[in-house]
């Protein structure tokens, strides 16, 4: 006689799903066993090991606070130690979240980094390295990312375009502070722009249709 383990009743007939849940019955007498991986242990443990991390982390910067604030240094470089914690605790709670796609994850870890690094910066006096070395060298490393994940998945190239378009704008902005006369070397705004502007525009060209049709889906134009 099979059984209904969820309900709890038994079927007297040889169906294999039981007809008030849906459920599959089992046999009384025979020996069961999970057909399917038991992953909640190690979702378990992957939560408390990041839970561990980020106390440690925390309590690591409250020792580097303490430190700093007895030494009487002039530069706060606790600070800047604070913000490196804070982007990688953000780095690990938004990498792990299986809810966010790995295109998200690259976009906002970019735009975290841009903002982290300007604050950094600007507690340390701004002494312009954030905009002259750091924000340059951050979109050349994201156009390189964007190149090796759209060969990756070369089927799906135009579902990386809205980062490709954030690469370009920081790149362009980068450039007017230079053409302005607010930053002085010509260097990496010129490389991190033109880079970003021949990605752009070599994917662009050779898929206008796909990359057509993803700016209309995705700016509902």
């Amino acid at each position: 006689m099979n059984r209904c383990k969820r309900c709890g009743v038994q079927i007297v007939d040889d169906t294999e799903i039981c007809p008030l849940c849906g459920n599959v019955v089992t046999r009384e007498g025979d020996e069961q066993f999970n057909a399917y991986p038991d992953i909640r242990y190690k979702i378990k443990l992957l939560k408390r090991l990041t839970v561990i991390f980020i106390y440690v982390l925390i309590v690591l910067e409250a020792g580097l606070c303490l430190i700093d604030y007895y030494s009487d240094y002039r530069i706060g470089w606790s600070v800047v130690t604070g913000i490196c914690i804070v982007y990688t605790i953000f780095t690990v709670l938004y990498s792990f979240n299986q809810k966010n796609s790995h295109i998200r994850k690259i976009f906002m870890q970019a735009a975290a980094a841009l903002v982290f690094m300007l604050a950094a910066d600007g507690v340390t006096g701004f002494t312009g390295w954030s905009v002259l070395y750091g924000l340059p060298c951050a979109v050349l490393i994201l156009d390189m990312v964007l190149v090796i994940c759209m060969l990756i998945n070369f089927s799906d190239w135009q579902s990386y375009l809205l980062v490709q378009i954030f690469t370009l704008l920081v790149s362009l902005i980068l450039l007017i502070l230079y053409l302005t006369g607010v930053t002085k070397s010509p260097v990496l705004p010129w490389t991190s722009f033109g880079v970003s502007a021949l990605i752009f525009s070599f994917c662009f060209s050779i898929g206008y249709r796909k990359a057509k049709n993803e700016l209309k889906r995705r700016f509902y134009i």
